[in-house]
């Protein structure tokens, strides 16, 4: 790229600060427009073909290299290396042969003879290295000749540029210059996996690539400005759910290990070491950590046969998606895990995704848990009619800057009146997402279009025939095929594995539909379940003020932790797959229940939906409408199955083809 060659034909004369300055201007405004790429990449969890997973049964490979760029790198050397001996760490340290600086024979072998790797760092570190075939060959030599002096096996390149079919000219095992996702980079383009993979060599020697698969340390403290590891630890936590490798990439030289330095030169070394401590602690045992050069060997030996192929090649990386813009406003707890697939299949397919959410009801606590970036917009205004729809009106006045400014084609949502209203009054078309038919939506909060389940009749719904979309199965087939099961839950929550467990959510009371006789049937079986020996209860109450409530109201439910309440927002999936029955007032809740084969009970007592009538016929809801209905609710422990036979239906794909049709047809309209 021209950009990226006049950049580095300067950059000698350009002074650190101004460099960084730069990127940094760069990269905030490059922050808002990949939300949805970084730092997950969707599909990037998606093992190769036949892989084996990992040695001894690990639910994960964890991976540390440090890049050592300069003289001030080189003297934090054994400091950093002492840490992570401290914590039971061994990383990879990669020296630059040609650079401003020499490293030492006694500080490899230090390293060598304590656990640690040495691995080559590019050969002057100047972002020549790839400016042509020829110069890449010539360079090629010295690389493999540090290769042999220093017994290493690693390769990695300077500012992560990589062109992998010319590192075959290289005496490597493997090469560690590219990354699942970082839009960030000089050379954004990623290799969308987290997991190794084998670049195979027309002479068939070929090497393996391990892309680092956690933000670098520069990117997050000094270029973005974060000031916690909490992106970190969130990532971490998804590549452990999916069983990839977390490998990091951090640099001693930015690490101040005395405190006061600027935080535009250095970040305090604390966030790396509470970092170390997090992944010891939370995943203790279940984990492999090995330096790369043991993840390489693995690799390229425990299926020689057929080792695992590098990833087909893909098209570009897709940034500002299409130019077409899509608004979905996150605006209760279901719509988290509902629009987390959607959002990414649709930058999948290019097209740039503005998210909202309402600080409600745990709404952008979950958003965060799944990465998804939202702005904070508006709360709940509680259970008063009047207050509500002032409420709903004002937020539609707080999301206004949003919507002029990012100039969306269409709104989606699954029941935001808000923002309906807002794209009514600016001539926004809007799309929403319906799967109860007796939600009232008065004149002004009527949607453009309307999508809901198969089984709703289109007379139930809002819209004419002619803007109904119909999807096949109920809108939890969205996500739950993708359910990933943690089995650390039941141990952070201090549940007995020989406990009956009962989830229970408590009726909205809060709700325009909400009927008083659903709290007499919620009540009855709360005395049951907790007069009964062995039933432990997980209570999730809609909010802080209903579980205040219900703490003040029924003692006597919570003594000996009969019931228990979650401190923060718990992925609702595990929860129910490690519980032996559901009982809710809430219809998603019971769905995501059915979806999953756990046996779920309805409380709620308004009118019954198509959906749930439907799951109700084939067995997988049972609706409670008596108090005798509570008294025969079954209080025993179910057999659990392995969550991997769950069916996936092709909801998803049918959700995303009609989002994009109507996109596509108001598109051409505008």
């Amino acid at each position: 790229m021209l950009r990226n060659k006049l950049y580095y034909a300067i950059k000698p004369v350009l002074p650190v600060p101004m460099r960084r300055g730069v990127r940094r201007w760069f990269a905030v405004r490059q922050r808002r427009k990949v939300g949805a790429i970084w730092p997950i990449f969707p599909g990037s969890e998606t093992p190769p073909p036949g892989w084996p997973g990992w040695p001894e049964g690990k639910k994960f490979a964890f991976v540390l290299t440090h890049d050592v760029e300069g003289r001030g790198g080189l003297e934090k050397c054994r400091r950093l290396m002492e840490l992570e001996m401290k914590w039971g760490f061994r990383s990879s340290f990669n020296f630059i042969p040609e650079g401003d600086y020499k490293v030492s024979k006694e500080l490899r072998d230090h390293l060598v003879s304590s656990g640690f790797e040495v691995g080559v760092h590019d050969l002057y570190h100047d972002g020549k290295l790839y400016k042509s075939r020829a110069a890449f060959a010539a360079s090629a030599a010295g690389i493999n000749r540090y290769l042999r002096q220093w017994d290493a096996v690693g390769f990695r390149s300077a500012f992560m540029h990589h062109n992998l079919p010319w590192l075959h000219d290289l005496n490597i095992s493997y090469d560690a210059s590219t990354f699942d996702t970082d839009p960030f980079e000089p050379q954004p383009d990623s290799v969308r996996t987290i997991f190794p993979f084998w670049v195979p060599a027309p002479n068939q020697r070929g090497y393996v690539e391990l892309p680092y698969t956690l933000p670098q340390d520069s990117t997050l403290f000094l270029i973005l400005g974060e000031t916690d590891g909490d992106i970190w630890r969130k990532k971490l936590d998804w590549i452990a759910e999916h069983g990839g490798m977390a490998l990091i990439d951090s640099h001693p030289d930015y690490m101040d290990f005395s405190g006061g330095k600027s935080p535009l030169q250095e970040y305090p070394v604390s966030l790396y070491d509470e970092f170390l401590q997090y992944v010891g602690a939370k995943y203790k045992g279940l984990f492999w950590h090995v330096t790369p050069r043991d993840v390489a060997a693995w690799v390229r030996t425990h299926t020689p046969a057929a080792p695992l192929a590098h990833p087909p090649a893909s098209a570009p990386l897709v940034v500002k998606g299409s130019g077409k813009k899509i608004w979905i406003d996150l605006d209760n707890t279901p719509h988290v895990p509902l629009f987390a697939p959607v959002v990414h299949e649709l930058s999948r397919r290019g097209y740039e995704v503005v998210l909202t959410a309402r600080d409600a009801f745990q709404v952008c606590e979950l958003a965060a848990k799944k990465n998804l970036h939202c702005l904070k917009i508006g709360r709940h205004h509680g259970k008063n009619k009047f207050l509500k729809v002032a409420g709903l009106f004002y937020r539609a006045a707080q999301l206004a800057p949003v919507a002029l400014r990012e100039k969306p084609v269409i709104g989606l949502s699954h029941g935001s009146r808000s923002q309906i209203i807002l794209c009514n009054l600016l001539g926004i078309p809007t799309i929403l997402m319906a799967d109860y038919e007796f939600a009232k939506y008065p004149p002004l909060m009527r949607p453009t279009w309307e999508m809901a389940p198969e089984v709703i009749p289109d007379a139930a719904l809002s819209c004419p025939s002619d803007r109904i979309k119909k999807y096949p199965g109920i809108k939890e087939d969205i996500y739950v095929p993708d359910f990933r099961c943690d089995p650390n839950l039941p141990g952070e929550l201090g549940l007995d594995p020989a406990s009956i467990v009962a989830v229970v959510r408590p009726p909205a009371t809060e709700a325009h539909y909400h009927n008083p006789e659903a709290e007499k049937l919620f009540a009855r079986f709360m005395d049951r379940a907790c007069s009964t020996e062995g039933v432990r209860v997980v209570l999730l109450p809609r909010n802080k003020k209903q579980g205040d409530a219900i703490r003040s109201s029924s003692p006597q439910w919570f003594a000996g932790q009969r019931t228990i309440i979650p401190k923060g927002a718990v992925d609702g999936l595990n929860l129910i797959w490690h519980s032996d029955l559901v009982v809710s007032g809430g219809g998603t809740m019971n769905r995501e229940a059915a979806a999953l084969r756990v046996p779920v009970y309805s409380v709620f007592r308004g009118k019954i939906g198509a959906v749930d009538l439907q799951l109700q016929q084939e067995g997988r809801l049972i609706l409670v409408q008596t108090l005798e209905d509570v008294d025969r609710i079954a209080l025993t422990r179910r057999a659990r199955s392995s969550p991997d036979g769950l069916s996936s239906p092709p909801t998803l794909a049918r959700v995303v083809d009609h989002i994009i049709d109507v996109v596509e047809n108001c598109a051409a309209v505008s």
